[in-house]
């Protein structure tokens, strides 16, 4: 069944949240796995996840990489402060804002992350290689449904 499909038989609240309990499960279990990976890489995670938005959206200011990972302002800047110590990433001028300068990823940077991406996905698959594809596929296809209407409901602020 497509998971946009209409359904005679709805998910009770108690379900769903089973559901959202099991997402935190499978969450905390990826954090230490990619906390892992990206040791091995000599990436922090905050690192990776930073670098990974650049690496996907290419140059962009602090605010708009803080925005895209839901994270304060402060975090990202000091983690690409940590990134360029390490010539991953540089900062430069942006003709749309005086103070708010772009950071994009060095050579340097887009090699590392490159690496650090391509380790995760062996990783993953070695350790799941049964995996059906048309299941992981449904299971995105809920999450991102999962995820777009709690973004929508009553009282959640933006």
């Amino acid at each position: 069944m497509a998971v946009n499909q209409p359904s005679r038989d709805k998910a009770t609240g108690r379900e769903l949240h089973e559901l959202f309990r099991e997402v935190f499960r499978l969450q905390a279990a990826l954090a230490a796995v990619k906390d892992q990976v990206h040791e091995q890489a000599g990436l922090g995670s905050p690192h990776k996840r930073v670098a990974e938005v650049l690496f996907t959206k290419g140059a962009a200011t602090v605010p708009e990489v803080a925005a895209e990972l839901g994270v304060s302002r402060q975090f990202v800047q000091t983690v690409c402060h940590g990134l360029e110590r390490q010539g991953l990433l540089t900062f430069n001028p942006n003709p749309r804002h005086k103070r708010s300068r772009l950071a994009s990823l060095t050579t340097q940077g887009k090699t590392t992350i490159t690496k650090v991406m391509r380790k995760e996905e062996a990783i993953i698959k070695s350790g799941m290689p049964e995996m059906d594809r048309q299941a992981v596929l449904q299971a995105s296809g809920l999450l991102r449904c999962l995820a777009e209407r709690l973004q929508q409901m009553p009282g959640r602020e933006t």
